[in-house]
C-alpha cells in the first residue's frame, strides 16, 4: 500500500517537474526569439563566469562568425555587442529614442559614476548635461584658444623644456603626463582657487586605481545577487569603493569651501558658475532648480576631473607608443610640420587644419587603440529591432570599440597601422571616423578638449624629439604605460 502510495508520488512529482522544465525552456526559447546569436551560458549567470580581461577578443572571434550584432547574457541581463561603426550609429543616432537610458542596477559602474551626468537619465539628466556642455565648451572644450591657450601652452612647453633637460635619458610617460593633464585640468576647471596640483595628483591616482577595477567580469556583473553574493568578496570592488569614497570626500570639501567664498559678482571657476545657474533658477522659481543638487555636481566633477586627466593621459601615452612603434610615421608628421609650421615657433591650435597627416594618424591612434575596449552603454527602453534582430525592452547596448575600429567592412586591412585611410583622396570613400567618444546625444562631453591636447601635445613633441624606445626595451603595451613601466626616449633634434 505504501509502496503503491509513494510510486504515484513519484509519478506525480516527476510529471510536475518535466512540466515545470517545458515551461521554462519554452519561456526561454521565445524570450530569446529573433535576438541576434551569440555565447551561449549557465542559467541567470550567464556567460560571467567565463569572462576574463581578454574578453573583447572573444567578443571579436564571435562577430567575424555572426556580424554585425552579438548577443549574450551575464547575471540575468541581456547584453547586444555592437561590433561596427555603421550599427553603432544606428543604434545611437537613427534609433536614440529607443536606447536613451543608462541601466541603473547596482555595480561598479553605477558606484564609479553616480549621481554624475554620465548616469543620470530623463529630465534631469537633460538639464545638467546642457548646463555642463556649455559650461565645458567656454572652459576648454570649443573655445580653448581664447581662454585657455596662454596656459595649455606654457604646460607643453614646460614639457618640451623638462624632456630637453634629460639629454636623452629615458623618461617615465605616465609620471610627465599626469603631471601636465593634471595641471591643465586644474587650470581649465578650477583656477587657482582651493585646488592645488597635489590634489588633482592625488585624485587621479585614485581614478586610475577605480577605472582599473572595471575589468569585464566587474562591469558586467549588476543586480542584487551580484550586490550582495558576488561583489563583497571581490577585492577589485573594495579598492574601486574605497578609492570613490575618498575621491567623493576630496570634492564635498572642495565644494564646500566654494560655498563660503562664493561672490556672484565674481565667477571664479566651474563649482561657482554651477551655484550661479542653481541660484538663477530658484530665483526664478524654475523647477529645474531641484536637478542641481551637491550630488550632482560632486558626480559630474568625478568625470570630469578623472576623465580629464587620466583619458588625455591615456590617449597621449597611446600615441606616444604608436610613433615609437611606427618610426616612418613619426619621420613623416616632422616632415608636415617643418613644412608647415616650421622650428621657430610652437604648433598652435589655428595650424591644427593645415596638418592633414598629423590628424590623421591621430584618428588611426584612436581606432587601434586599446585604452577603452568594451563599455556596457545605454538600455533598450523600448523595443525595437536593429540588423533584422529583435532588441528587447531592458537589454543593455555594449559600445564595443574594439570590433568596431577593427571592422573589415570599414576599414581596409583593419589590422595594419596606416593613418592614410583618414586622408580624402579623389574616387576613394573616406571610412567613417572611430567612435572612441561614443556617438549620439550620450557622447563625451570633453572630446573638443581631448582632442585639443592630444594634437598640441603630438605635434610639439616631434617637432622637437625623436621618440625611441631605450635600448634592450620591446614591449611597448598598454598596461605597462597605466602601471607606469613605459619609459621611452626623447632625442632632441638637430634643427640647425
Amino acid at each position: 500500500m505504501i509502496s503503491e502510495s509513494f510510486n504515484k508520488l513519484s509519478s506525480v512529482s516527476l510529471a510536475v517537474t518535466l512540466g515545470i522544465l517545458f515551461i521554462m525552456i519554452v519561456y526561454y526559447a521565445l524570450k530569446r526569439r529573433g535576438i541576434p546569436p551569440g555565447f551561449s551560458g549557465l542559467p541567470y549567470f550567464g556567460y560571467w563566469p567565463f569572462l576574463d580581461v581578454n574578453f573583447h577578443l572573444k567578443l571579436d572571434e564571435m562577430h567575424k562568425k555572426y556580424g554585425e550584432l552579438v548577443s549574450f547574457t551575464s547575471t540575468g541581463r541581456l547584453y547586444i555587442s555592437l561590433g561596427s561603426v555603421k550599427i553603432t550609429r544606428e543604434a545611437y543616432i537613427t534609433k536614440s529614442e529607443c536606447f536613451g537610458d543608462r541601466m541603473l542596477e547596482y555595480g561598479l559602474l553605477l558606484l564609479a559614476f553616480r549621481n554624475g551626468v554620465i548616469y543620470l537619465n530623463g529630465e534631469r539628466w537633460k538639464v545638467i548635461r546642457k548646463f555642463f556642455l556649455g559650461v565645458l565648451k567656454e572652459r576648454g572644450s570649443v573655445s580653448i584658444k581664447n581662454s585657455m591657450s596662454g596656459a595649455l601652452y606654457d604646460s607643453i612647453k614646460s614639457s618640451i623644456n623638462d624632456l630637453k633637460a634629460r639629454k636623452g635619458k629615458p623618461f617615465s610617460t605616465v609620471e610627465l603626463l599626469n603631471t601636465r593633464c593634471s595641471a591643465n585640468i586644474r587650470l581649465a576647471m578650477f583656477g587657482d582657487i582651493g585646488v592645488t596640483d597635489e590634489k588633482i595628483l592625488r585624485f587621479n591616482d585614485l581614478y586610475v586605481q577605480e577605472m582599473l577595477s572595471l575589468t569585464p567580469t566587474n562591469m558586467l556583473a549588476s543586480g542584487n545577487f551580484p550586490r550582495y553574493f558576488i561583489l563583497p568578496f571581490n577585492s577589485d570592488y573594495r579598492t574601486g569603493l574605497k578609492c570613490h569614497k575618498e575621491m567623493e570626500s576630496m570634492l564635498y570639501e572642495i565644494v564646500e569651501q566654494h560655498k563660503k567664498t562664493y561672490d556672484e559678482e565674481n565667477i571664479r571657476n566651474i563649482i561657482d558658475e554651477y551655484f550661479k545657474e542653481r541660484n538663477k533658477r530658484r530665483s526664478k522659481k524654475d523647477p529645474t532648480a531641484k536637478y542641481f543638487t551637491d550630488e550632482a555636481l560632486v558626480g559630474s566633477l568625478v568625470q570630469i576631473v578623472g576623465d580629464g586627466v587620466f583619458a588625455i593621459a591615456a590617449f597621449i601615452g597611446f600615441a606616444m607608443r604608436c610613433l615609437v612603434e611606427n618610426p616612418s610615421e613619426q619621420d613623416k608628421i616632422y616632415k608636415e610640420i617643418v613644412d608647415i609650421v616650421g622650428v621657430d615657433r610652437q604648433p598652435t591650435i589655428e595650424d591644427k587644419n593645415k596638418l592633414t597627416y598629423l590628424n590623421a594618424f591621430i584618428l588611426e591612434t584612436l581606432r587601434i587603440s586599446d585604452v577603452f575596449t568594451i563599455f556596457p552603454s545605454q538600455e533598450c527602453i523600448k523595443e525595437t529591432t536593429l540588423n533584422g534582430y529583435r532588441i528587447p525592452k531592458g537589454a543593455i547596448l555594449v559600445l564595443n570599440f574594439y570590433s568596431a575600429h577593427r571592422d573589415p567592412e570599414m576599414y581596409e586591412e583593419p589590422e595594419k597601422f596606416k593613418p592614410s585611410r583618414f586622408i580624402q583622396t579623389e574616387g576613394k570613400r573616406r571610412p567613417e571616423l572611430p567612435v572612441s567618444f561614443g556617438v549620439g546625444k550620450r557622447a563625451c562631453l570633453g572630446e573638443g578638449f581631448t582632442m585639443t591636447q592630444i594634437f598640441l601635445f603630438v605635434a610639439t613633441i616631434v617637432q622637437n624629439f625623436h621618440l625611441e624606445l631605450p635600448a634592450g626595451a620591446n614591449e611597448t603595451g598598454f598596461e605597462l604605460f597605466m602601471r607606469g613601466r613605459l619609459n621611452i626616449i626623447a632625442r632632441p633634434r638637430d634643427h640647425k
